[in-house]
């Protein structure tokens, strides 16, 4: 669910939102206690849920505090060390996206993800300031067409396999096309000012991956 724009509740929106996010973690691991293929998604849906909340704490007692203090001058010290972990979960969600992809769809342990994670993060640290405000943003949408471009390419081969699909395919399947929706969509105007737009997607997303989940569940029971 990571964004890097701090929500703001409409009509009750955002809490509807990790209510949502909550729950689709919550089914996922339920589904993974009998299905071990689906622990990936798990494990990036519960990233999801602990990451925004993790990086909405940073942002409101310590960044923004910060920015206003210093009047749009760069990070120091420990806020900008701050401002880096922030931005490693931010990006840790698009390369979260990949990683699964891949494992799911190619069957292979992502490890050229996480290499490229670790590269990407520590070349936006090592090029701070110049990687801020627009830049950064534009640095944001780089990565997560990299990230879509992976995972794409996974799911075009596993579909020419013609595969059965299953509940892990499909809930992956789900998370990818949200993310490609993201890009074409509100990130075309600024990753840091469509939020509002963003949310609505991410909802839907949450709203189709819990009956999916849910189905997998009741199945099981019976």
């Amino acid at each position: 669910m990571a964004r890097n724009e701090a929500p703001r509740t409409v009509g009750g929106v955002i809490p509807s939102l990790y209510g949502l996010a909550v729950l689709s973690a919550a089914l996922a691991l339920v589904v993974a206690r009998y299905r071990p293929e689906h622990r990936p998604i798990a494990w990036l849906l519960g990233y999801g849920v602990v990451s925004d909340v993790v990086r909405r704490v940073i942002r409101l007692y310590v960044l923004q505090p910060a920015r206003a203090e210093l009047g749009g001058a760069p990070f120091t010290g420990w806020v900008r060390v701050a401002g880096h972990v922030e931005s490693a979960l931010f990006v840790g969600w698009m390369a979260g996206v990949a990683a699964l992809a891949v494992w799911i769809f190619s069957r292979r342990r992502p490890w050229g993800v996480l290499a490229a994670y670790v590269v990407a993060v520590a070349g936006l640290a090592a090029g701070y300031p110049t990687f801020r405000g627009e830049l950064l943003g534009k640095a944001y949408v780089a990565l997560q067409l990299a990230a879509l471009c992976t995972s794409v390419g996974c799911l075009l081969l596993w579909f020419a396999g013609r595969e059965r699909a299953k509940v892990h395919h499909v809930a992956t399947g789900l998370i990818i096309i949200t993310e490609l929706s993201m890009l074409a969509g509100p990130y075309r105007f600024g990753v840091f000012t469509a939020w509002d737009l963003a949310q609505s997607m991410l909802i839907a997303l949450y709203v189709t991956i819990v009956p999916v989940q849910g189905v997998a569940v009741w199945r099981r029971t019976q």
